[in-house]
């Protein structure tokens, strides 16, 4: 009967634990798929402004040079692009980034926007775009990194600590 109690314990303070370090986690891949943005939209713009690329060429050549889950949406993205041309992008924009789960809804809607509006005007106007982009998403990542330093360790000890609470009021 001790045998089944302890190892109840110990999944229950498993259990727990792993959900505080999936949450802290998110908090990380946060400011990653926000960094890989910043990146996304340099390269973007280098891609129009210099190499007089399309839309959808840039999106695909920036792309590349991107390694968090953003670049699977971007990915699909530019596929709907190349597909459907102007008539399915908005919504191909909307769905593709609002699978980003680990993002805020108003990180989803600042990029929603932005990727909205870019090949919707004159390349002087989408480098406009672009760089009003690029300093509010500075101001978004340093949040990031703030709520991550404070919050990851917290989430993770909370996990702890909920698991031993429940092992001493159950067990």
């Amino acid at each position: 009967m001790i045998f089944i109690k302890i190892m109840i314990s110990i999944v229950i303070l498993l259990i727990t634990s792993y959900i505080g370090i999936e949450m802290a986690s998110a908090l990380k891949e946060r400011e990653e798929i926000l960094t890989d943005y910043i990146t996304f939209l340099r390269m973007v713009q280098n891609e129009m402004v210099y190499m007089s690329n399309s839309l959808p060429t840039s999106f695909e050549m920036a792309r590349q040079k991107i390694n968090s889950r953003l670049k699977d949406a971007i990915g699909a993205i530019v596929i709907d692009m190349s597909e459907y041309g102007a008539n399915k992008i908005d919504a191909s924009i909307t769905e593709n980034i609002n699978n980003l789960d680990s993002l805020k809804p108003y990180d989803k809607e600042l990029i929603i926007s932005t990727l909205k509006n870019l090949g919707r005007s004159d390349l002087d106007s989408q480098n406009n775009i672009i760089e009003n982009n690029l300093q509010i998403m500075q101001k978004q990542i340093k949040e990031a990194n703030t709520l991550k330093i404070k919050s990851s360790k917290v989430y993770k000890t909370i996990g702890v600590i909920t698991g031993l609470i429940i092992v001493v009021i159950f067990i």
